[in-house]
């Protein structure tokens, strides 16, 4: 089998290795230590920022990534939003809500 367009093919004498959590039990299985050093890195980052948040941020930010990752255009477009620095709607202005 060939590897993917943009994934490196497995160095030689590396099969796959697999990281187990001691805090949470999560498996992340890697063909390459490129992305096995990757897959280690982000879970650790993922708790660092977990454990910063308390339970209403935790399902908040939940809330936000299921949204965001389940839509990757509209991702760019809010990013792009951000970036720009775009400016909320006036009250009353369509497109507005009022409460």
């Amino acid at each position: 089998m060939s590897p993917r367009p943009g994934n490196p093919a497995p160095v030689p004498g590396w099969d796959q290795a697999t990281f187990r959590c001691g805090q949470c039990g999560a498996r992340r299985t890697a063909t390459t230590e490129t992305d096995y050093v990757r897959a280690v890195s982000a879970h650790r980052d993922a708790h660092a920022v977990f454990d910063k948040l308390n339970a209403i941020e935790r399902s908040g930010m939940g809330s936000i990534l299921r949204v965001l990752l389940e839509d990757i255009a509209l991702s760019i477009e809010l990013l792009a939003l951000i970036d720009q620095g775009a400016p909320k709607p006036q009250a009353g202005a369509p497109g507005s809500r009022s409460r």
